[in-house]
């Protein structure tokens, strides 16, 4: 029965199985660590596979894993296998050489995951903090957005003073302003608003923008730091990753800084001000901030006009995008006249500790009496379950009065408690590829492109080295000590049983259940199977 189950499931993706055009470039990285040599080698290295595909194919198995653990009713594996699909379909994105039919096959896929989302999984909404959930809502707002359709339009100026954004409206913009209206989304919207507008606005001025700039935010992303869009933008401001490390925003395997809310304020206000200085108008900066300077030079040669409003070779997005952002500052202004309140939240305040060395979150929580959701929501920036272990230093943000004697106590830990994530090395040899070096390590590609921030690179070079993120890596280490103070339990998996009950019975985790018995997201537990757990001496 279950094999039926994953042959129909998977049998839904067939879609998405077109072949995509060879890359052809090539990859290097730096490592300090001891190296592992292989010895496999073949004569050339024409086999090398397509990172796309390597990729898509990560994507796509833990997309089918997360619902055969949809059809068993394991919500917590039905969440980490969405986030670890949206995670693998960020770093698609990074792929410099994406041809169009590539592209295409990801937005079909994209749109496939929408809608068996909403379809079947409309009950984790509630979960904030999931990469799916944030992807999912962005990309649905956009693209009922973009189906907005109106014919010749006239504009009426409603502000335009000084140092101000030239406010309009037209029967596109009462259209979308319409539809904003009847979105209940939009008042979380507003009222996360409040959260930021005192720390944005100080930075906004400071690059001397209009102050109406700080509504682009809430068209972006609805001020959520987890916002991820179906065109692989993050944060707040919806940075692309190379358009956010061009002004500064770090992205590595510890942390992406386009999701911090003060750092991505800091940059699109930078971004901003060079788009007004290089088109010296407003709208014509918003779509570039949209879709990029040379789509708009471009719009502008074909034409022969610079007005934003007949340029009608602008992608469609983009046509939609600048009134769209007129529709959201009509009605931030004035939230009460479109149905609102104006009950903004306060706004976020945090203290700082700079820590000097890795710990994670598990270990913060418990001497600064802070949960862990509530780290990481402070946090935002951080992508996994400690601070950045190779960094002299990081100022961790908590919640005020949480600072006092942390580090003090941080220090006092034994050196037990403070795992340091471990790396592994390998050193490529001749005709070895991505996905061999995986199955060896017992990694997948998408973590080993990750760790190694491989972009636009599909051919390795013979004598490269690879950090390599095994499972005492991937996985928090304290799901992999603390062992030998607990008693060992070995479980005979009964029909009916999923690891989420199995992991309630035994008052442990999935990922725990996982680490000890070595089983990857892609492999399904059976009747019969016989599973290692620990639990505490005194339980």
């Amino acid at each position: 029965m279950r094999l039926i189950i994953i042959f129909f499931l998977t049998s839904i993706l067939a879609f998405s199985q077109t072949k995509s055009t060879e890359l052809t470039t090539n990859n290097s990285t730096n490592n300090t660590a001891p190296v592992i040599d292989s010895s496999d080698e073949k004569d050339d290295s024409e086999d090398q596979e397509d990172l796309f595909d390597l990729l898509f194919s990560d994507a796509k198995s833990f997309y089918v894993e997360a619902l055969i653990s949809g059809f068993y009713h394991d919500t917590t594996e039905v969440k980490y296998c969405f986030d670890r699909t949206f995670e693998i379909v960020a770093e698609i994105s990074e792929l410099d050489t994406l041809t169009p039919p590539e592209h295409d096959e990801l937005i079909r896929f994209c749109e496939k995951l929408t809608f068996d989302y909403q379809s079947q999984f409309s009950f984790l909404n509630g979960d904030t903090g999931t990469t799916g959930v944030a992807f999912i809502r962005n990309y649905i707002s956009e693209k009922v957005i973009d189906t907005v359709k109106v014919g010749e339009d006239e504009l009426v100026v409603l502000d335009d003073r000084p140092g101000h954004l030239p406010i309009v409206t037209s029967k596109k913009i009462d259209r979308i302003v319409s539809y904003l209206s009847s979105n209940k989304s939009f008042q979380g919207w507003l009222d996360n608003s409040g959260l930021y507008k005192d720390l944005m606005m100080p930075i906004i001025k400071k690059y001397e923008l209009p102050e109406e700039i700080f509504y682009l935010a809430l068209i972006e992303s609805g001020f959520n730091t987890s916002a991820y869009s179906y065109a692989n933008a993050a944060g707040p401001w919806q940075f692309i990753a190379g358009t956010g490390a061009r002004y500064g925003l770090k992205r590595n395997w510890w942390v992406d800084e386009r999701r911090d809310p003060i750092k991505s304020t800091e940059a699109a206000a930078h971004y901003l001000k060079d788009l007004y200085a290089q088109f010296d108008d407003w709208f014509l900066a918003m779509a570039a901030y949209n879709c990029g300077e040379m789509n708009v030079w471009r719009a502008i040669r074909r034409e022969g006009t610079r007005d934003f409003w007949k340029l009608k070779t602008l992608p469609r997005q983009t046509r939609d995008y600048v009134p769209t952002f007129m529709a959201g500052i009509i009605i931030a202004q004035h939230p009460e006249k479109y149905g609102f309140t104006n009950t903004p939240k306060e706004t976020w305040k945090w203290e700082e500790v700079v820590v000097d060395r890795s710990y994670e979150f598990e270990h913060i929580s418990k001497v600064a009496d802070v949960p862990v959701n509530v780290l990481k929501q402070f946090n935002p920036e951080l992508r996994r379950w400690v601070t950045p272990p190779e960094v002299e230093s990081y100022a961790l943000r908590v919640p005020i009065t949480k600072s006092q004697g942390l580090l003090e106590k941080l220090h006092e830990l034994p050196p037990a408690e403070q795992p340091k994530p471990e790396w592994q090395t390998h050193r490529v040899r001749k005709g070895q590829t991505l996905n061999f070096i995986a199955n060896r390590y017992g990694t997948t590609v998408s973590a080993l492109i990750a760790a190694n921030n491989i972009t636009n690179k599909n051919r390795l070079r013979v004598g490269q080295t690879l950090r390599i993120p095994t499972d005492k890596y991937y996985a928090p280490p304290k799901y992999k000590t603390s062992t030998s103070t607990q008693n060992k339990v070995t479980y005979v998996v009964k029909r009916g049983d999923t690891l989420t009950q199995i992991a309630n019975r035994y008052n442990t985790t999935v990922a725990k259940i996982r680490t000890w018995n070595k089983l990857s997201t892609k492999k399904s537990i059976y009747p019969g199977q016989k599973l290692v757990i620990y639990k505490k001496s005194n339980s």
